[in-house]
């Protein structure tokens, strides 16, 4: 599916196939490669920018594009800059989350080795933060360095904002960084709880509302 985006030859996309979410997955590694809650699964810096490639690649293709959507903006090449995962309200059960665990446990298992403590440790903190009722939740927001500061991320959520106002259910993200609050908030997402990973790295959960409820 393709959208029109502001500005030229910018388009929004969703994945659909390997090559394109294993490109998502470069983007995103590439943008998170000196975010904090990554930095405190992998504090080696030369480690966590190879690591990410194989988290990114595996969670895209078995975990987000399978429960959700995995959004991107091209440039006029054709080539991802920005990178946008949602996991939609439809996840399935307790079976169905085993099933996507096993088939992203060889990519996740090779990218952890021996950081597989701190990344359960890390999930189990976020997950203590997922509301319980149906929504959707903003897992990965972000834009390859050449691209930054270019309002690409407003772009992508602009988009997918849209589409959940729709057929309007709440909205979840955790933010990583004090500066993006202010972005999230221009978006209508509302601080609910601020917490600390055992690293001792702020985060912020944000929440916003069904707009028609």
């Amino acid at each position: 599916m393709t959208t029109p985006a502001p500005g030229p030859h910018l388009q929004v996309r969703t994945a659909t196939d390997r090559s394109e979410l294993d490109a998502c997955a470069r983007v995103l590694a590439e943008a998170f490669a000196r975010d904090p809650l990554m930095a405190s699964i992998w504090p080696d810096d030369q480690r966590r920018r190879i690591a990410l490639v194989g988290y990114f690649t595996a969670s895209m293709r078995h975990e987000h594009s399978r429960i959700g959507v995995v959004d991107y903006l091209v440039d006029d090449a054709g080539h991802p800059i920005a990178v946008a995962a949602w996991d939609g309200p439809n996840r399935g059960g307790t079976v169905a989350g085993l099933v996507r665990t096993a088939r992203a446990a060889p990519g996740m298992l090779g990218a952890l080795r021996g950081r597989l403590l701190s990344g359960i440790s890390v999930r189990q903190r976020l997950d203590d933060h997922e509301p319980t009722d149906p929504h959707w939740t903003l897992v990965n927001l972000g834009v390859a360095t050449v691209a930054q500061k270019q309002g690409h991320a407003r772009t992508l959520l602009e988009h997918r904002l849209a589409h959940i106002d729709a057929n309007p259910l709440p909205a979840h993200l955790v933010c990583t960084r004090a500066d993006n609050v202010a972005l999230y908030r221009r978006f209508g997402f509302e601080v609910s709880d601020q917490f600390a990973l055992a690293s001792g790295v702020p985060l912020w959960s944000m929440d916003r509302p069904n707009r028609l409820a």
